[in-house]
């Protein structure tokens, strides 16, 4: 089976990778943070846990919402990527538009396939985070069988 995709770095598109990996790993180091802020200086009138909520709150309002806003336009415009990827048996073909280059990737490029409720997700082995992602709701059932096939194994 080959399955093929336009593939494009879009604010959206970064931005959606950035909130996967934040809640997948980021968000607890940052609860702990604060709850150990909670702890340390609790607010008059609040216990440790409401404290540390607030502090959460506050931080990810002031300080996690404009630096991930500002990084993912940052990303977007120094990473740009514009390329159908044809996923098939033996590996997978990225054909570039924009520099008309082709690169081949082996089934070893991709560290790790994620499947939610929406998406499939392609965690790519690369030094920055990268990530693919496929809604479920444009794929067939057997692109979608495909790709739990290689979850599998």
């Amino acid at each position: 089976m080959v399955i093929t995709k336009r593939i494009q770095t879009t604010y959206n598109t970064v931005l959606r990778a950035k909130m996967y990996f934040f809640f997948r790993k980021s968000i607890w180091m940052y609860l702990l943070g604060m709850l150990m802020l909670g702890y340390a200086l609790p607010l008059e009138n609040a216990g440790m846990l409401l404290s540390a909520l607030i502090y959460f709150i506050i931080f990810a309002l002031v300080i996690l919402v404009p630096v991930y806003h500002f990084s993912t336009q940052m990303m977007v415009r120094k990473a740009h990527l514009d390329a159908n990827i044809e996923f098939n048996e033996q590996g997978i073909i990225i054909r570039h538009i924009d520099s008309n280059t082709i690169e081949t990737k082996s089934w070893d490029w991709i560290k790790r396939i994620d499947i939610t409720r929406k998406d499939i997700l392609l965690i790519v082995d690369h030094p920055t985070r990268f990530l693919i992602a496929l809604e479920k709701s444009k794929l067939t059932a057997p692109e979608i069988q495909f790709f739990l096939d290689k979850k599998k194994g």
